[in-house]
């Protein structure tokens, strides 16, 4: 067995190394020390949008479009209530929403802005029933049409998840994203940490009102201390005199820090009925007495999942598919984290293409597109480290089988 102390060793090794080869390059360390206490401003969220729709301090986005036609279906991005959604909108060559764009797609953005002190009597329901409904009904009335697209991401995508299973007739693709779906697991300690005999929700909610942006992201800090408090700084200096990557750290700094609270009431349900409960999976969970029922998702379902997020892990997001009525339904695992799958060049090179490549079909006025079929006959594969099932494809084949051996049994019962 292992002396226990020599991983102690390796960690002094390895600190010994790493502090060397800070020290080697002082030019390097002061100017690091510059740009972070007194960083340039960069440009965030810079696609050109206009703002369609107000509700409160709510905001709805309609971007201009990059292509001299657009497919007929929108598509309605929602992201959580506890961060900026320009993290969708980044930098031009790390955009989702300019992605979207440039192959052809007509996007909307909703920005939930900051919550009023008066504000944190907020409950989900607010925002799926009213919000969410009220801004879908204005794309729907303005565009002319009777259904759209929505992506959720993190939070935003259990929302939408809950809207869609109660307004389905207004949804034709449901995609989500990184969004916690399955609360009961134990791999990320975001998870363990909020388990009722440690974490006291109704206390902090009492406390505060809203849910100030330094508390959330002081938990977040703590999921990789390591990474975010020590890793990512070596990492800044060892490539401080690369102006692109200066760039992007400097953009992702400033979406870390600019965050926003969050409606008290809001949390302490979401934390309760959710992280505490797993009512969701359950068709338990309740919005103004009208259950939320997973099964009433039948349109076309993409479940976009980051292998490596630690903040909505594997196990909280993958098992979507299982719950929802869809037979159209695949899932893209990405080699990422949370916030990879948006920014990561890997992402943008490998994930986001195939994104479209599903949508595309799906995106028509027509009930079914021809394209479909041969899309859903896809068999599991892997493609530059991009995991793609069908679960469509798989349970098809269970049914074929169970159907095949009733025909089976039926037949030899027949002969008795």
């Amino acid at each position: 067995m292992r002396n226990t102390i020599i991983p102690f060793e390796d960690l002094y090794s390895f600190q010994k190394v790493m502090f060397n080869k800070v020290f080697q390059n002082n030019q390097n360390v002061q100017k690091a020390i510059n740009i972070l206490t007194k960083p340039p401003e960069v440009d965030v969220g810079i696609t050109p949008a206009d703002i369609v729709f107000r509700l409160n301090n709510i905001k709805l986005l309609h971007y201009r479009p990059l292509t001299d036609t657009q497919e007929p279906i929108p598509i309605l991005i929602i992201y959580a209530l506890i961060n900026k959604p320009y993290i969708l909108d980044l930098q031009p060559d790390r955009s989702v929403v300019k992605f979207l764009l440039k192959n052809g797609y007509d996007v909307y953005l909703i920005d939930w802005g900051e919550p009023h002190e008066k504000d944190h009597i907020l409950t989900i329901d607010d925002y799926v029933n009213d919000f969410i409904n009220k801004i879908v009904n204005f794309i729907l009335e303005d565009k002319g049409i009777k259904q759209l697209t929505i992506l959720g991401y993190c939070m935003g995508g259990t929302l939408s998840t809950m809207y869609t299973a109660l307004h389905p007739e207004k949804v034709k693709n449901f995609m989500a994203m990184a969004a916690p779906i399955y609360f009961d697991t134990d791999e990320s300690l975001l998870h363990v940490w909020a388990k009722p005999e440690i974490f006291d929700v109704d206390r902090v909610v009492d406390e505060f009102g809203n849910i100030p942006p330094q508390f959330l992201n002081g938990g977040y800090l703590f999921l990789d201390p390591i990474g975010n408090l020590y890793s990512k700084y070596i990492k800044f200096l060892e490539n401080v005199n690369n102006d692109a990557f200066v760039r992007m750290f400097l953009r992702m700094e400033k979406w870390i820090n600019d965050g926003i609270p969050l409606a008290g009431e809001t949390f302490r349900e979401f934390l309760k009925s959710g992280y505490q409960q797993n009512l969701l999976v359950q068709n338990k969970w309740k919005l103004n007495g009208r259950t939320v029922n997973l099964k009433k998702i039948t349109m076309p379902v993409l479940n976009i999942i980051g292998n490596f997020d630690n903040l909505v892990p594997p196990t909280a997001s993958k098992p979507f598919l299982d719950y929802v009525g869809s037979y159209d339904k695949k899932e893209l695992i990405m080699p990422t984290g949370h916030i990879g799958l948006s920014v990561s060049s890997k992402s943008h090179r490998d994930l986001w293409p195939q994104v479209v490549e599903w949508l595309r079909p799906r995106s028509q006025l027509n009930e079914i597109s021809s394209d479909i079929k041969s899309q859903t006959t896809l068999s599991d594969k892997t493609n530059e480290g991009l995991e793609i099932s069908s679960t469509h494809e798989k349970k098809s084949k269970r049914r074929s089988k169970k159907q095949g051996s009733r025909s089976r049994k039926s037949k030899n019962m027949g002969t008795k």
